[in-house]
């Protein structure tokens, strides 16, 4: 039996946000989604204690595994991260243990020369891979964009259980790896996603 609790995607980062943060939860400004809140008694509400109004709270949440994709990693897991960000740092800080998948493994000494890009730490990193596209259909800042058509197709795909099962039949369980994965999708759309050079400016942290 699968159990489901449906949230808000805000009232999930609040979660891991209380659960990175070891606090036995999270209060955040109402849900828009309050049929939610009505289904799901894990929605509570006190009393703020300086202003006595009224405060929505969700609990921690703390997965057993967290998979995050990064743009790089040395071998001990130390991870920059850059664009757009997600909840990557809250659920690796949530979560007992965490798998990182990179687009690159680098040295050490590449991690060290920009440490604010530096946001998840080694010591709470149990595995490193070396998985690049892996963050497909979605992007990777500066490596790969958004498939958009993957998700056109999929409006579709999604919409009977035949069509998902067959997706997940041809592109799941016959596929015997994430390289295979890649090569499967072919030379188009490789080349569609490919991301052009837009560098930074570099900074100077000093040299004391």
């Amino acid at each position: 039996t699968l159990e489901w609790e449906e949230y808000s995607h805000f009232s999930m980062i609040s979660r891991l946000q209380a659960g990175a943060s070891g606090l036995p939860f999270m209060p955040m400004k109402a849900t828009g989604a309050t049929d939610l809140a009505d289904q799901n008694p894990n929605y509570q509400k006190v009393t703020d204690p300086y202003t006595g109004e009224t405060v929505v709270v969700v609990p921690p949440l703390k997965p057993d595994v967290a998979v995050v994709h990064v743009q790089r990693a040395d071998a001990e897991g130390n991870a920059h991260v850059w664009g757009i960000l997600g909840e990557q740092r809250l659920a690796a800080f949530a979560s007992t243990r965490v798998i990182l998948t990179a687009e690159e493994i680098v040295d050490q000494s590449v991690i060290r020369s920009d440490p604010n890009r530096t946001l998840i730490p080694g010591m709470i990193v149990d595995a490193v891979c070396h998985v690049p596209y892996c963050a497909h259909p979605s992007y990777t800042q500066g490596y790969h964009d958004r498939d958009n058509q993957f998700y056109l197709e999929w409006d579709q795909i999604s919409k009977t259980d035949e069509s998902v099962g067959e997706y997940l039949r041809e592109w799941v369980y016959e596929v015997p790896d994430r390289a295979a994965y890649w090569e499967k999708l072919g030379t188009e759309v490789h080349e569609r996603l490919t991301a052009g050079a837009r560098l930074s400016e570099p900074v100077n942290y000093g040299d004391y």
